[in-house]
């Protein structure tokens, strides 16, 4: 249970403004209706959550106006600052190339494998804004994502060489004043992943949320609107049997229309690499997907 003295925080905001929303309204009447007025308030979870929430809704000027009030919820446990908020998706680039991999040794421990001839990369960036407007107030709040498969990654048409893990973290930050974050979603080679001969068509889902953390990496909050499918499989289309990706937003947890999709003919795909045969590395640009094959949605 979080303990709160109201009264002190409310008087440390009358100290700098004596007429606090009494002839107009205030940005911390929220907070003084969820707060109250007594000298020990007891504060349950969820409205804990809900005083952090509007806490990190406080315009920025207001929070530097008001910060020795401010510095009364900070003892109490409280992060004074924004979040993430407001976010969008943007595909910027497609690169190839014999990248690293974690894998497992003979004695089951970690390893970094490349997989020749390399693997194809859909690189987005993720952009948000700050719920007070200010990204400097970001400057602790740490983020990452959060992937969690409907079904086995070693299902149809994937073989046994895909990790079993139904749900990971990746990508952790220590700070989101920077307003974006990369991602890259790999394709490894069809060869070493998918099941030969083809015998249907089949895909595995995943949900990936980007989450944000105020107190230091101890708890993680999704970033609302920051929610998405992942989908990856195999299916035949106009070229025949073909390798698909696709990441769209996640209805209902977000709204904002966003679908991006390509696909490349197996059959080229599936050839077992030749001896010393690689894909050149590189930092492409979305056109190169040509190469490999076709954009079936891009908005």
């Amino acid at each position: 249970m979080v303990i709160v003295d109201a009264s002190k925080f409310l008087s440390k905001a009358e100290e700098v403004n004596s007429k606090l929303g009494r002839l107009f309204a205030s940005s911390l009447d929220p907070l003084l209706r969820v707060l109250g007025s007594g000298s020990a308030v007891a504060l349950d979870d969820n409205k804990v959550q809900r005083i952090q929430e509007l806490i990190c809704h406080v315009p920025a000027d207001r929070l530097l106006k008001y910060s020795a009030a401010f510095d009364v919820l900070k003892d109490a446990g409280f992060a004074i600052c924004g979040r993430p908020s407001n976010p969008s998706m943007h595909f910027i680039r497609f690169d190839t190339g014999a990248y690293a991999y974690v894998g497992l040794d003979e004695r089951g421990a970690d390893k970094l494998v490349v997989l020749e001839p390399g693997s194809l990369h859909h690189v987005f960036d993720f952009h948000w804004k700050s719920s007070n407007g200010s990204l400097q107030t970001l400057e602790k709040v740490a983020t990452r994502e959060f992937v969690k498969f409907r079904t086995s990654q070693r299902s149809p048409p994937f073989n046994d060489t895909m990790p079993t893990d139904m749900q990971f973290f990746w990508g952790e930050s220590e700070s989101a004043s920077s307003g974006f974050g990369r991602d890259d979603h790999s394709t490894k080679p069809p060869s070493l992943i998918c099941r030969f001969p083809v015998e249907k068509a089949g895909e595995v889902v995943a949900e990936q949320w980007y989450q944000y953390s105020l107190d230091g990496k101890r708890s993680w909050h999704n970033i609302p609107g920051a929610a998405y499918l992942l989908v990856k499989g195999v299916r035949k289309s106009k070229a025949g049997w073909v390798f698909f990706f696709r990441k769209c937003n996640w209805e209902p947890h977000n709204t904002k229309k966003f679908c991006f999709e390509v696909e490349y003919p197996l059959q080229a795909l599936a050839v077992p690499a030749k001896p010393n045969q690689k894909w050149a590395r590189n930092n492409g640009t979305p056109s190169d997907i040509k190469k490999f094959g076709r954009v079936i949605s891009l908005h």
